[in-house]
């Protein structure tokens, strides 16, 4: 098997090559990101160098005020904060890949070593692979991450098993599934509706601990210019506060669908190297079963010039459920760390997003993004608020440099608007 075949099946954490234009901390993210731009252009994805690489540098990340997520941001900000060192690594042999990326952060007086991202991984001479990772997804297609999983928050670690690609009657099926683990004890979003009752759920105990998450998606390609994604995801296992095991009827559940098509005829009429449009739906459902209802809709356009890019997206609310606590239960849902596992604002606000990706001065690269947030009035965030972040890159002499700022501000009914923020920075230096 050649290494080729290896470095396009493991973009996200292989391809921390010296060319790549991304603060060292989101590596992952901007590599998803670009995945997403390579296929509205209908290219296959960047493939890094074949050569061993090792990077130090330094920097870190915090935030303050009301929640404001980091888009793209890996968990930095919440569930990743601090400021310090940090290392990254590559090296490929044969169909075998190794990465990591390593941070030692000093937050509120005390120093915590943190793997942010890690990859042992073997693919087989048929295309299939089987990994033992800590790195951000992308399940499904969106500006502020993946409806059902995103790059927002910090990747867990789970065993992650990929099927050789199938084709059959001219269309080409690809499957991957996994398993992973969440923090022992998870932490109760910020953003979470009810979170006054799931916060007193949790002082009583009846919390479950050391939740199992785990998956599987297909992806259908049909010619050039279609694709439809099928997945599900399912929240399972660990133990109550007397260490029993999670009752199977504890079991949560979010199911996808989605679609992604090309448009040649808008991208030559914009002007355009490449138009893409998705539409996608996620349902929840307690119990484990998978199903489309109650849903989330979400859809977006795309458009990517030589030097500049356009994203515009709409995504609805979950519908509203009460929220009852019968012992045990998931009291964080689908989050990790504070930060949700799927879209960077959670599933219980209306998002409506532009994003812009730009040049910048001394051949930097920019992207800023705007979201209109709207929510019941009882949303913990309030029934409104505007998001704003700013991305840039650049490259160096000896390696390369960039940041992400994001503000938030919130309108609760009846009382001034909070704001919050968010940020990381990061200076890398190439060794080899």
């Amino acid at each position: 098997m050649s290494r080729t075949c290896l470095r396009a099946a493991l973009p996200c954490l292989l391809g921390l090559s010296v060319q790549a234009q991304a603060p060292l901390l989101q590596d992952g993210a901007a590599a998803l990101r670009q995945a997403r731009l390579d296929w509205t252009l209908g290219q296959a994805p960047q493939e890094p160098s074949s050569l061993p690489s090792f990077e130090v540098g330094w920097g870190g990340a915090d935030s303050g005020g009301a929640y404001t997520p980091l888009v793209g941001g890996e968990g930095l900000g919440h569930g990743t904060r601090g400021w310090g060192l940090g290392v990254q690594g590559r090296y490929t042999s044969g169909g075998w890949g190794f990465a990591a990326t390593v941070l030692g952060l000093r937050d509120q007086g005390r120093t915590a070593g943190i793997l942010q991202r890690a990859l042992v991984g073997f693919q087989f001479n048929s295309g299939g692979r089987i990994l033992l990772e800590q790195s951000p997804l992308a399940w499904g297609s969106g500006l502020n991450g993946g409806p059902l999983l995103g790059d927002a928050a910090r990747p867990f670690p789970r065993v992650t098993l990929a099927f050789a690609p199938l084709e059959i009657f001219k269309s080409l099926w690809r499957l991957e599934a996994f398993e992973g683990r969440l923090e022992r004890t998870p932490t109760v979003p910020e953003w979470s509706p009810n979170r006054p009752a799931r916060l007193a759920a949790q002082a009583a105990g009846l919390g479950l601990q050391r939740p199992t998450v785990g998956g599987a998606l297909m992806r259908v390609a049909f010619g050039t210019d279609l694709e439809v994604s099928l997945g599900a995801l399912t929240l399972s296992g660990g133990q109550d506060a007397a260490g029993q095991t999670a009752p199977r009827q504890s079991n949560l559940s979010q199911s996808l669908a989605e679609f992604r098509l090309r448009l040649p005829a808008l991208a030559r009429l914009a002007g355009a190297r490449g138009a893409s449009v998705t539409a996608s739906r996620v349902g929840s459902r307690d119990g484990g079963a998978p199903s489309l209802v109650p849903a989330r809709d979400q859809g977006g356009l795309q458009l990517v010039w030589d030097r500049w890019d356009l994203g515009l997206e709409y995504a609805s609310a979950a519908p509203r459920t009460a929220f009852s606590a019968p012992p045990p239960t998931y009291l964080a849902g689908f989050s990790t760390r504070g930060d949700a596992l799927g879209a960077a604002f959670g599933d219980s606000v209306s998002t409506r997003t532009v994003a812009l990706g730009l040049p910048l001065f001394l051949e930097g690269r920019g992207r800023l993004q705007v979201v209109r947030a709207t929510a019941p009035r009882d949303d913990p965030s309030g029934p409104g608020g505007w998001f704003l972040q700013g991305d840039a890159q650049w490259r160096t002499p000896t390696g390369r440099l960039g940041a992400s700022v994001a503000s938030r501000r919130n309108e609760p009914p009846g009382a001034p608007p909070r704001w919050g923020w968010s940020c990381s920075l990061f200076q890398a230096f190439r060794v080899f």
